[in-house]
């Protein structure tokens, strides 16, 4: 099964990108600016890109993925003191990376992927 990278791209651009910009804009003093967001939105897509990548995907390949952008995200959101990735961006987030990890070929499949480096 190949992994439908468009839908989880829109997930990133719907559900963490609009939703951070369209509360920077209710609350301008909230910790982070369009920078980090833009930011926050090409680790992500570089996540979807290099599993896209993976020809032979194996449990091991996927969780370095998996690993590698849970601590660039922690880097970033502690770069905002810790106020980018909150509640609503914090599940939509875990989801994208859970749902494209398993959909990549992830057989070993925890509740939670990303539970032994995430931060936030």
């Amino acid at each position: 099964e190949i992994m439908d990278i468009g839908i989880y791209k829109s997930k990133v651009k719907e559900g963490v990108v609009a939703e951070m910009l369209a509360y920077k804009k209710e609350v301008p003093e909230c910790g982070y600016r369009r920078g980090h967001v833009a930011k926050c939105r090409r680790l992500l897509f570089g996540y979807l890109n290099a599993l896209d990548k993976i020809s032979s995907p194996t449990d091991e390949k996927i969780m370095e993925q998996v690993k590698n952008l849970v601590l660039a995200l922690n880097k970033l959101n502690e770069k905002t003191d810790y106020s980018l990735i909150e509640t609503d961006a914090r599940e939509c987030i875990w989801e994208i990376i859970q749902s494209s990890a398993v959909e990549c070929g992830l057989r070993e499949a925890s509740e939670d992927v990303t539970e032994e480096w995430r931060e936030w």
